[in-house]
């Protein structure tokens, strides 16, 4: 009887067939990362981002001082997330970004916003104070050190300034932009009272004496011991004299000599600051932690003009 004998046949399998399937295992294994690495690489459409996302890529941007990366994500974020503590914050993160991408205008209109919206915010005085700081920006210039006076440009914004740090004073004595907002005050004073006699000036040599001493009349009413006030008596002296009016004359002469040896101080203004009239035309449950830069914004705008 013949017996049968299984033989277990193992299947010759050619070096090239191989290479084809280690090369297809590798490709397919390729593929599969290189799409999860795809993926990752895609951004996230805005409808499908999350407040914190906005938030954290704003904030990111604005550490890098990457200011345009910065304010479109956070108009994003008010667009997507008009609501809550995080667009809350927004408001002045966006404005000061705005203010250091020489946008002065836009952080003005963002931090009026916030102060409407938000008038009993632990940092409103903040708000006020880069306001001013912003509407101050306007009508500086780097050459100011070296070549130009801001006192020959328009005083609308240099006005404009002095009122808002004007309402910093008046509404908040005690914070902290006090002593800042107080400096300013006094330079903004001392550059309005320049660009006065600059127009008075400007008014002799046209041999229009008595508008000449009506602006110098002004300077020292309205800007007492400014820097330029003794040019003001002055040329308060010259005009009466070509206009004739001898009794005037006598008294600037006696104000005059009364006040030359006077040294003219920096004089901190007081609390009620008053502000001079306007003669231009003639010239929660999101609360997200301490990440808001609050105090580093705040110091590095409070030592912009010291």
């Amino acid at each position: 009887m013949i017996q049968s004998v299984s033989i277990l046949l193992t299947p010759i399998v050619p070096k090239n067939m191989k290479k084809t399937l280690l090369s297809t295992l590798l490709l397919a294994t390729l593929t599969l990362q290189g799409c999860s690495t795809l993926s990752n690489l895609i951004e996230k459409p805005d409808s499908e981002k999350s407040v914190e996302e906005f938030y954290q890529i704003a904030t990111e941007a604005f550490q890098e001082g990457q200011w345009d990366t910065a304010i479109q994500s956070y108009e994003k974020l008010k667009s997507f997330y008009p609501y809550g503590a995080y667009a809350e914050q927004s408001y002045t993160e966006l404005a000061y970004a705005y203010y250091r991408y020489d946008e002065p205008e836009s952080a003005i209109r963002e931090l009026e916003e916030f102060i409407r919206l938000f008038p009993k915010h632990p940092e409103i005085a903040y708000a006020y104070y880069l306001r001013a700081v912003a509407a101050d920006s306007i009508n500086r210039s780097w050459l100011d050190k070296y070549l130009t006076d801001p006192a020959s440009r328009d005083s609308k914004s240099t006005l404009r300034a002095f009122r808002y740090y004007s309402e910093l004073l008046n509404k908040f004595p005690e914070s902290r932009y006090v002593a800042s907002a107080s400096k300013r005050l006094i330079v903004l004073r001392n550059q309005m009272a320049r660009h006065e006699l600059q127009v008075a000036q400007y008014y002799f040599n046209k041999q229009a004496y008595l508008a000449a001493a009506n602006r110098a009349q002004y300077i020292v009413e309205h800007y007492p011991r400014a820097a330029v006030t003794l040019e003001s008596l002055a040329m308060l002296e010259q005009a009466y004299e070509k206009l004739g009016m001898t009794e005037n004359l006598a008294d600037v002469k006696r104000v005059y000599e009364l006040n030359r040896d006077l040294e003219v101080t920096n004089v901190m203004p007081s609390k009620e600051v008053s502000i001079p009239e306007d003669k231009s035309e003639h010239k929660p449950e999101d609360k997200p932690e301490d990440k808001s830069w609050w105090s580093k914004v705040s110091d590095s705008v409070g030592s912009l003009f010291d």
